[in-house]
């Protein structure tokens, strides 16, 4: 008892010290330092303080301290993520195979967090959020490459799979470190920085994603990557600056390179290793346990999706699909399936139709944007491990639907500008033939 009292005591001291803190910065700094916060808060997954995520946490003090940037106090993107998630959420209310009522809870708060990011985000906002989610990657990586020489006291994981094993970094399992590196690799490589921290960056988060050994998170990245590069030849202008070797990409690609070559001549059963796990990522082996278990798994989701009705089984029901695929109709402790699009269409049949066209009209809109390849990044990683519920994915969702709201609230002034002009020129006329003599 005296244990918990001490330790609500500890808490409210240090949430008094962080508020005066804040409040003793300048806006500017403060703003900005916020939302790098709430940038790092979503690079974590499962880290909570009384059952609510930190990303959350973070989000409300950023809210609690900024100024709304949109022009209406609920835009209509915001509306449309409330709107598109609800639905969704309503089928826990009378879904026949509901597992978790409180996912429904937990996906109205994160389209809430996604709303408020809408609301609240600044251009400088963005790029803020966007570099605090690199800072948690990047930290992540880092974490992982001192499992693997033995500084970090974590064990690796499959050793039979890689000789130096799968690092976990800050995450629960190698799948999760080799998105997240993915995801740190991208935007280490697009984001504007410092030449050689550009280089050091993409050197570990490229170094962690490859040796997480996560093929879902290889092929995300790849696929994202081809996408990237195809927009911006369509899209490009001549006039745009070109990539220089200063900016360090092209020196990270070499030291990669070398990196490789070394570690493979020193270390060759790692080259071997690698080659199996390339072999293995678009085809099913008859020795690779883990991607015939996706494959029962996603046997087992199409069961459920052929089966339920149009307003699905209800949210979590994809949950109730095992690890091998065999489907657990009682207590079952997991509550989200593998593939992100089929549990949608398992929980909630139509009425998950409205969140998939916002997650597609939200990439689409901002196709040339970081967020966005972000967002197509962990979409894409979700066909396998669904990230859908991590808080990473709804910041992408929000800083991509802010560009949206951005835009629009952009064109808006400019045709009221143009009006205002046009009226006023008509005045003007007006009063010159007014004043002519007949």
């Amino acid at each position: 008892m005296l244990e918990e009292a001490l330790t609500y005591v500890a808490v409210f001291v240090a949430v008094v010290f962080v508020l005066s803190l804040l409040l003793s910065m300048k806006p500017a700094a403060r703003a900005t330092l916020l939302a790098v916060l709430v940038g790092m808060g979503a690079g974590l997954i499962g880290v909570q303080i009384a059952q609510v995520h930190v990303f959350t946490i973070l989000l409300l003090i950023w809210v609690l301290f900024s100024k709304r940037a949109s022009r209406s106090i609920a835009p209509i993107e915001a509306i449309l993520t409330i709107v598109a998630a609800a639905l969704l959420a309503s089928t826990v209310l009378y879904g026949e195979l509901v597992n978790s009522p409180t996912l429904g809870l937990q996906l109205l708060a994160l389209a809430g967090c996604t709303a408020l990011i809408v609301i609240f985000a600044s251009a400088s906002d963005v790029k803020a959020m966007l570099y605090g989610l690199l800072i948690m990657t990047s930290a992540s990586s880092v974490f992982g490459l001192l499992q693997i020489v033995g500084i970090a006291p974590y064990d690796v994981w499959h050793l039979s799979i890689s000789a130096l094993g799968r690092p976990t970094g800050l995450y629960s399992e190698p799948d999760w470190l080799g998105m997240m590196a993915g995801v740190g690799l991208v935007l280490a490589w697009r984001l504007p920085l410092q030449r050689w921290v550009r280089v050091l960056l993409i050197l570990a988060n490229m170094s962690a994603w490859v040796l997480a050994f996560a093929r879902a998170a290889w092929v995300a990245v790849v696929a994202s990557a081809m996408l990237a590069v195809v927009v911006y030849l369509i899209t490009r202008k001549k006039s745009a600056p070109r990539v220089t070797p200063k900016s360090g990409r092209i020196l990270a690609t070499a030291l990669s390179g070398v990196v490789a070559i070394l570690a493979f001549s020193f270390i060759p059963s790692l080259h071997d290793n690698l080659v199996t796990r390339l072999s293995q990522t678009l085809r099913v082996a008859d020795n690779d346990v883990s991607a015939q278990a996706r494959v029962a798994q996603n046997d087992g989701l199409n069961y459920l999706a052929s089966t339920s009705p149009w307003y699905g089984w209800g949210l979590s029901t994809s949950g109730r699909v095992g690890v091998s695929g065999r489907l657990n109709f009682g207590e079952s402790r997991n509550n989200v399936g593998s593939n992100w699009v089929v549990s949608f269409w398992v929980d909630g049949g139509l009425l998950s139709v409205a969140l998939l066209i916002l997650f597609g009209a939200a990439v689409i809109l901002t196709l040339r944007t970081i967020q966005s390849q972000v967002l197509v990044l962990v979409l894409l990683s979700s066909f396998f491990s669904n990230a859908v519920y991590q808080p990473v994915t709804w910041l992408m969702l929000g800083l991509c639907l802010s560009v949206v709201r951005m835009r629009r609230e952009r064109t808006a002034e400019q045709v009221d500008e143009s009006e205002s002009k046009t009226a006023v020129a008509h005045r003007f006329g007006q009063q010159l033939v007014s004043r002519t003599p007949a």
